[in-house]
């Protein structure tokens, strides 16, 4: 009875082993946060991109241009400005349009000179002849007694000068001067007001002057009758 009683407490104190099998413990990861002097050192020690850049870019030197060179036209290889034959294809170089442009300049100027030298010398020499050789040559009694049959015709008139009035204009001396169509030392006075403008400055007038009128008969007042003068010539 003994032997199963030691039994029986033996079979009791005896423990199962758990089936279940342990699982593993985790270890958690902790990062730890750097520091903020760390950060402040790694600035100081790592350059900033942006700043070496501009250094580099300021340590870059600018290219030197030689500006004595020119392009050929055909072969478009660089050489001196000195030549007219390109070096390295051996060809003349056409003018440039600077050069082209002056040259056209120069002969429509001197073209313009011989122009208006031909046009002053043969056509309004000529016009002008033309003009005072078709005035009607009149004498102070027909412009006096037949107004109506001169009036608006060019004639021409020689008398001397008695007055000179008038003013000066952007464009040239304006002048009113009356004439004594009487020649004749006989006392009496044939008086003509004449209208003139001197465009060129190279005309005076003086009392006394004997000039020839050329003009057209404008209007008579009483019966004194005035001319617009187109052309006024020392003598008659």
């Amino acid at each position: 009875m003994k032997e199963e009683k030691k039994k029986t407490a033996t079979k009791k104190t005896t423990v199962k082993k758990s089936t279940t099998k342990k699982e593993p413990v985790k270890k958690e990861i902790i990062k730890k946060e750097q520091p903020k002097d760390i950060k402040k050192v790694k600035e100081k020690v790592e350059p900033n991109l942006n700043e070496t850049i501009i250094v580099k870019e300021e340590n870059k030197k600018e290219p030197i241009i030689n500006h004595n060179l020119i392009e050929c036209n055909f072969c478009h290889q660089k050489y001196d400005k000195g030549y007219s034959i390109c070096p390295h294809c051996h060809k003349r170089q056409k003018p440039s349009i600077s050069l082209t442009f002056f040259i056209i300049f120069a002969l429509v100027f001197i073209f313009g000179i011989i122009t208006f030298h031909f046009v002053n010398k043969y056509i309004i020499k000529n016009v002008d002849i033309d003009y005072k050789s078709s005035c009607i040559l009149v004498d102070y009694e027909n412009l006096v007694r037949h107004p109506k049959e001169y009036k608006g015709k060019d004639i021409r008139i020689i008398g001397e000068v008695v007055e000179v009035e008038g003013y000066d204009t952007n464009y040239g001396n304006s002048m009113i001067i009356t004439l004594n169509a009487n020649l004749f030392d006989d006392g009496t006075k044939h008086l003509i007001t004449v209208n003139y403008i001197d465009r060129t400055y190279n005309e005076g007038f003086i009392a006394g002057d004997i000039v020839t009128v050329y003009g057209k008969y404008q209007s008579i007042n009483g019966n004194i009758p005035n001319i617009k003068a187109e052309y006024i010539i020392f003598g008659n």
